[in-house]
């Protein structure tokens, strides 16, 4: 009996690994001059239907990173702020806010890794 529970907390367990293979933590340090948030940390996370997101980990609050995932946050099936409030500008081009591109390109990743 007790080889059976113990073989079940395993096979829950894996699941849950295999689950969370859907977010990942990405910091300043890992994308250096590319990083493009005013946080220091972000999770992405990519739902079973593409839709992509940055979490900010201290507040939980979800900002869209495709256009799945904007019209999601428009509509108010998700609750989420517009990514433009965590984005910094890009020093190396006035006026204009840092690119997504590598978190994008990261997050579909996880999306792929399914």
């Amino acid at each position: 009996m007790k080889k059976h529970l113990v073989l079940l907390m395993l096979a829950l367990a894996a699941t849950q690994a295999a689950s969370a293979a859907q977010i990942v933590t990405v910091s300043r340090f890992q994308f250096g001059k590319q990083w493009a948030f005013a946080k220091e940390e972000i999770q992405l996370l990519c739902r079973a239907d593409r839709s992509l997101y940055a979490l900010n980990i201290s507040t939980l609050v979800q900002y869209p990173l495709n256009e799945k995932a904007t019209r999601q946050m428009e509509s108010g099936q998700v609750k989420a702020q517009p990514i433009s409030v965590i984005l910094l500008d890009d020093p190396a081009n006035p006026g204009h806010k840092m690119s997504l591109d590598p978190f994008v390109a990261r997050a579909e990743r996880l999306c792929d890794a399914k």
